[in-house]
């Protein structure tokens, strides 16, 4: 354990070194116990000695697989879920768990915001996947450390930095840079990204940039057997001389209505004026275009093609953070961090019933402040990490319905209570103590409390639930050991407790539901809570092989999920943009169990030759009502075999998805069984090859051909399929 604090200077003061080598795409490096991970402890320490499975995918392993977005690169793995009710769209689901009971973290700062909802999100594909250096997947909870949401576990997403000089007498700027064109055809994609690093003695600069145009998305031509043109797109909605008119499909492959358009920037500023202090200035934007919801456009009713139009709109995302790092021993501590941060979030949903003139729009901005601070601490074989952190969320919420004829604009009731706030704050001490060197103890704190407040503009909703002021602690904790034994064993075992607590999503969402009932608000909601186990044994051997299987164990309590309401006043019904409407609400009616297990394999053979495997189980029930658990996926998982030599490197791999049946379906409806057949999800597997040649030192080509067998398939509660045949070519410059 005592390795850990040169690696934290090197993350602090040899930032370009630690980078040199996280993306070298050497395969026999990655089998290693010495592998360094942030997203246990906010700082950098060895992986083996955490309790807790951590994946990572390093920018290597994303340049080679070429991914589309970042849910992609994360669903390309095999260790991730991820769901798709639109093709801009994609839900990461871990242990079990998603959207809003998932954490986001981007260079240590929270994602996850106010109106997080608890369905389906697709807020990752905000992070450039392109400027990514590494992902690291912390499965579990993970609310000592992070605080609220981190149920299911923690997406930590650490962004490329700039690369100082080498020297300290360099008079010239090291220049990096790297571009790459990039074309597929599943959905014409034409992506085109540049970065460019400038480095001199004390201070770098990172400019990154990638924009992509994707068409509408073709699915495979090959269909299951017995159930012959599930997904075909047989028709769609235009708008032609001023009316709505239902065209035929010339390519019921085609999923019309699908395409969008996507802008991802990041600037990063580096002033390292000592080798005990260094400041980061962070600034990222990302924008797209209007993102069809292709499952609402090709819902129908009484036979007939309900909506016209139905997009969420430009989705914007602007990050701004500075950090302050400091290493010098004291009383309390080696190594600070101070990290103020500011976001503000632009997200809609626009909408318009066929042969109707009105457009209903909902526009949501959340402005977003937040400090963290940390500290490191090391005593003996004693490692301490604790600090704080403070977020203040405040939203502005619009509703107006727009007749597209003549422009006119009237107000309807808004998603959210504008100039809503929500508060949290919480402080963490985490420990590592190194009891011998093949045994170590991981203990942590961490006391939490969240505020929030909203109130409803009663003018177009006619209730009493008009207010929330909400007000809540909690204190959880963790207890974990790593045991290392001979010959590369390794056996570890971890119990941790960890929170969600209700956000305005929860607490003061009005949504219409399919089947016409309102969710309305409820101001007596509670925080979820979870306590989580975790075992896992491993064997390593250095440089060639890593084999590793966890079990997990969680039980929520005060699940949250959306029932029959009743409100105060003894009314079951409401006025709502002056309809009637039965209300449900969320409540806290449910204690659950989820449980199943993981299985990595990672092996190098001879001769340039590597093999990698995983597998995830996941089961889960709500034990209050005896049915099952909704964001459950079936098993999934990768088999792959890469082939590695001074230029070449291939890869042919296999992702798989089982079978989920009608009686492992939530009663929820969270998991859209009616986008699916009428026996459930089916099992699918697609082939892949994937392949990069270095042309010259500075150029280099990478080419791929995935879903070799072109197959149809509908991964589990998503609303379209997924992709068919799709070459990729792709043209990199960097020097």
């Amino acid at each position: 354990m005592k390795k850990s604090i040169p690696f934290v200077l090197a993350s602090l003061f040899g930032a370009e070194e630690v980078e040199a080598q996280s993306t070298r795409p050497d395969t026999l490096r990655a089998i290693s116990l010495s592998e360094v991970v942030v997203s246990a402890n906010r700082v950098q320490e060895r992986k083996a000695d955490i309790p807790q499975q951590i994946d990572v995918l390093p920018a290597a392993q994303i340049r080679l697989q070429n991914p589309m977005n970042t849910a992609d690169a994360l669903q390309n793995t095999g260790q991730v879920f991820v769901q798709k009710s639109q093709f801009g769209g994609g839900s990461p689901v871990i242990r079990g768990f998603e959207a809003n009971k998932i954490l986001l973290v981007i260079d240590g700062v929270r994602m996850n915001n106010a109106i997080y909802r608890a369905g389906h999100l697709q807020n990752i594909l905000t992070t450039d996947a392109n400027a990514v250096d590494r992902i690291e997947v912390l499965s579990g909870a993970g609310s000592v450390i992070y605080g609220t949401d981190a149920l299911g576990g923690v997406i930590s997403i650490l962004t490329k930095n700039p690369r100082l000089a080498d020297s300290t007498t360099a008079t010239q700027p090291r220049v990096g840079m790297s571009s790459f064109v990039r074309y597929g055809t599943a959905a014409k994609e034409k992506t085109a990204h540049t970065d460019l690093s400038l480095g001199w003695r004390k201070f770098g600069s990172l400019t990154s940039i990638t924009a992509s145009d994707f068409d509408d998305l073709r699915k495979g031509r090959r269909d299951y057997k017995s159930f012959p043109g599930f997904g075909e797109n047989l028709r769609y909605v235009e708008r032609q001389d001023g009316k709505d008119v239902v065209v035929p499909n010339d390519n019921v492959n085609i999923q019309r209505e699908s395409g969008y358009r996507q802008l991802g920037v990041l600037q990063k500023f580096l002033y390292r004026p000592s080798a005990t202090q260094q400041h980061t200035l962070n600034v990222q934007y990302s924008t797209t275009s209007n993102v069809p919801r292709y499952d609402r456009l090709q819902e129908y009713r009484n036979g007939n093609l309900r909506f016209a139009e139905w997009n969420y709109g430009p989705e914007k995302r602007f990050f701004a953070s500075y950090q302050f790092q400091y290493s010098r021993p004291t009383a309390f501590f080696d190594m600070v961090r101070f990290t103020p941060a500011v976001q503000k979030v632009n997200e809609s949903r626009l909408s318009r019933a066929f042969g109707n003139v009105n457009r209903d729009e909902n526009l949501e901005e959340v402005k977003i402040g937040s400090v963290n601070l940390d500290l490191f601490k090391q005593i003996g074989r004693h490692e301490l990490r604790y600090g704080a952190e403070a977020t203040r969320n405040k939203v502005e919420s619009v509703g107006r319905r727009v007749n597209i004829d003549n422009g006119a604009t009237i107000g309807i009731a808004t998603r959210y209570p504008t100039g809503s706030t929500y508060a949290t704050t919480g402080v963490y001490a985490s420990h590592n103590w190194e009891i011998t060197p093949q045994l170590i103890l991981s203990d942590g704190l961490r006391f939490s409390t969240v505020k929030l407040k909203a109130n409803f503009n009663p003018e177009f909703f006619k209730s009493s639930l008009l207010n929330s002021d909400q007000k809540s602690s909690s204190l959880n904790g963790n207890l974990g050991l790593v045991w290392m034994l001979p010959v590369g064993f390794r056996v570890s075992g971890l119990v941790s407790t960890g929170f969600r607590n209700p956000n305005l999503d929860d607490v003061s969402k009005t949504f219409e539901q399919n089947n016409g009932t309102l969710i309305v608000p409820n101001p007596d909601l509670k925080p979820e809570q979870i306590f989580y186990r975790e075992a896992e044994v491993s064997q390593t051997i250095e440089g060639k092989l890593h084999v590793a299987v966890t079990g997990f164990y969680s039980t929520l309590t005060d699940a949250i999920v959306v029932r029959p309401y009743t409100a105060p006043d003894g009314s079951t019904t409401t006025v709502y943009n002056g309809q009637p409407f039965t209300t449900v609400a969320n409540t806290n009616a449910n204690k659950a169990r989820v449980y199943g297990f993981s299985g990595r394999f990672n092996a190098a053979l001879l001769n340039h030759w590597s093999t990698q495997a995983s597998v995830t189980y996941t089961k889960g029930r709500v034990l209050t009502t005896d049915v099952p658990l909704d964001h459950i996926p079936p098993v999934y998982g990768r088999g792959a075999i890469t082939y590695q030599n001074r230029k070449l490197t291939a890869e042919a791999s296999m992702l798989f998805n089982g079978r989920k049946g009608l009686a492992d379906y939530s009663p929820s409806g969270e998991d859209n069984l009616g986008q699916n057949t009428p026996v459930g999800a089916l099992g699918w597997q697609t082939f892949n090859l994937r392949t990069t040649y270095q042309i010259t030192r500075s150029w280099s080509v990478q080419s791929g051909l995935e879903n070799i067998l072109d197959q149809s398939y509908r991964p589990f509660a998503s609303g379209i399929n997924a992709a068919g045949r799709n070459f990729y070519l792709t043209v990199r410059f960097e020097r």
